[in-house]
Formats: C-alpha cells, structure tokens, sequence
C-alpha cells in the first residue's frame, strides 16, 4: 500500500475532530453564559428576599408600635376617667365642707345670741342686787341663787351643744348626729363610734359599752332653749 494514500482519510478525521471540539468549546461557552445568568437571577432572587424579609420586619415593628400606642390610649383614657372622678369627688367634698361651715355659723350665731341674753339677764340681776338695802333679805337669797343658776346655766351652755370627744357642736343629722350611750352620756355619733372600737367603754364614765349601744336622740333641738 502506498503511504501517502491514507493521508486524505486521516485529514477528513482531524477535520471532523477540529469541528466537534470547536461545537464541544462553543457549547461549553454557552452553559458557563447560562451559569452566570443563572447566578445573576439567584443573587437578584436573594436580594429580593432581603429586601422582603426587611419589609416584614419594619412592618412587624410598626404593628408593636402601634399596639403600645393602643395600650397608652387606653391607660390614658383610664386616668382621664379616673381623674374625672376625683374632681368630682373634690366638688363633692367641698360642697359639703360648705354646707357644714354654714350650719357652724348659723350655730355659732344661735349660740351668741343665747350668750347676749343670758348676759343681759345676769347683768339685771346683777342691777338688782346693787340695790339689795331696799330689799327683804329673803328677796336678795333668791336673786343669788336665780343668778347662780344663769351663770350655771351660761358655764354649761357649750358642753350641752358640743361633743365631749371632739369639743364641736353636734349636727340635726350625718355623721356627727347626736346619740347616746346606754348610761345616758350623749356624743356626736361619729366620735363615739370611734372610740368603742378602741376602749369599749364610754369616755366619760369608764362603764363597758358597745356599737349597738349607740342610739340616736329624737326630740331634742342642738341649741338649748
């Protein structure tokens, strides 16, 4: 066989092989392009995640914020509440402060002028008595003791209209009403009620004493007549 005879084969072959390598190359070319495209979109997928996930959580935090700013309304609304009723309790109390200050004075007034009688009474008998060696000595003896007994009367005036606890006037009703003990002492009921749960006795004469034993006095006026 003559040598030079397989040369045309052996080039078709090599050609043949240039051809399938420059295919295998461009097509490896082409799947390292489509890996790259491919890490593109994953990056792009995974920034969009984050930028998500970033969205979620900001959301999340307004939605915290927006209940504490919920929970702060509603303590807010609780204390305006609450805030209301102790000013309307204060309007209470001072309503009531005033209406006691005005039965004190009015009291107060009753009990100056029963004063200004009784003195003016004394102050006449007092006149009269100047004047005794015009008079019987029996006359005079019932001057002194009609004025004794004003001037007894006048000395006793308060303890008749005030509470021998507190040393204020007793009230027609409420809580400092006159009452009595089952020994007869009287008390504004409030005072009274505050020393039997302490002694259980009465404060004036040491004798044993209960809360039931509190009873309210009917038919008698504050002031002395």
């Amino acid at each position: 066989m003559n040598p030079g005879s397989s040369k045309p084969g052996a080039s078709c072959s090599d050609s043949s092989l240039s051809q399938q390598m420059k295919q295998n190359f461009r097509k490896m070319n082409d799947l390292v392009d489509e890996l790259q495209q491919e890490k593109q979109k994953v990056a792009t997928l995974q920034q969009k995640a984050g930028r998500t996930q970033q969205l979620e959580e900001r959301n999340a935090s307004l939605e915290q914020r927006v209940h504490q700013l919920e929970l702060l309304n509603a303590q807010l609304e609780q204390f305006n509440s609450e805030r209301v009723g102790i000013l309307q309790q204060l309007q209470q109390e001072i309503s009531n402060y005033a209406t006691i200050q005005e039965k004190y004075l009015e009291q107060e007034q009753s009990m100056q002028l029963i004063v200004r009688e009784l003195e003016l009474d004394r102050q006449g008998l007092l006149d009269e008595l100047a004047v005794k060696d015009l008079m019987s000595t029996d006359s005079i003896d019932d001057l002194s003791e009609e004025l004794n007994g004003l001037n007894q009367q006048l000395n006793g005036m308060s303890e008749d209209i005030t509470c021998s606890i507190c040393l204020s006037p007793w009230e027609s009703e409420g809580a400092h009403r006159l009452v009595s003990l089952r020994c007869g002492h009287l008390f504004g009921k409030k005072c009274i009620r505050t020393v039997l749960r302490q002694s259980r006795r009465c404060p004036i004469c040491m004798k044993r004493a209960h809360p039931a034993d509190v009873r309210k006095i009917y038919g008698r006026s504050i002031l002395p007549s």
